[in-house]
């Protein structure tokens, strides 16, 4: 198993995979677009769009903190600070999300909460509090604690699988993304229309 952790070959397997899922969402989102109502495919391709760039953007960055790193550690340390820095950098956008939502869903109170639409908003104000916020918090102190660790402590004591552990935190990067996501979309039309929901 220490081979498979310390190998050059399977680090830049996994990293290419990661970077393809990336590449292949938008593909994804188009294939979602053409599945649900007509009514809402507009708005549907703009959001994805909107996640996508989002989430290129904190790939980015994560890419140019490992990049950075390169050259004081090397591959290994550079890798393990991209993986960490996707959690880390993620969070901060979805914390931003998670607030936008927030503010959306007391707009949507204040506007109508006749009929259904009490319940379907309270819903949406459960999933940001109870899924993307939670989703959030675990992708930042993963995150900020493994960033942390490569910056501080990686040469005193260095870890072979600790890359692949990054690389299995990004799941809760992309889950605090997903949920901070759904919940914006999922409110947005409540807090622009007092008879969405009724």
């Amino acid at each position: 198993m220490e081979a498979f952790y310390e190998s050059t070959t399977v680090k830049v397997v996994t990293f290419i995979i990661a970077a393809m899922v990336f590449l292949i969402i938008p593909l994804i989102n188009s294939a979602i677009n053409q599945r649900i109502p007509v009514a809402m495919r507009a708005q549907h391709a703009k959001r994805a769009e909107d996640a996508w760039m989002k989430t290129v953007i904190l790939f980015s960055t994560s890419i140019a903190a490992g990049f950075l790193v390169f050259f004081r550690g090397g591959f290994d340390e550079a890798i393990t600070q991209a993986f960490f820095g996707m959690c880390l950098f993620s969070s901060l956008a979805s914390f931003w999300t998670v607030k936008k939502t927030k503010t959306l869903i007391q707009e949507a109170k204040v506007l109508s909460l006749a009929g259904n639409r009490a319940t379907r908003i309270h819903d949406v104000e459960r999933v940001n509090r109870e899924k993307a916020t939670k989703a959030t918090l675990v992708s930042f102190t993963i995150g900020l604690l493994g960033f942390l660790y490569v910056a501080l402590a990686f040469d005193t004591y260095r870890f072979s699988w600790l890359w692949f552990a990054g690389f299995i935190s990004t799941a809760f990067a992309i889950l605090s993304a997903g949920w901070s996501d759904a919940a914006n979309f999922a409110i947005a039309k409540y807090a622009s229309d007092p008879n969405h929901g009724k």
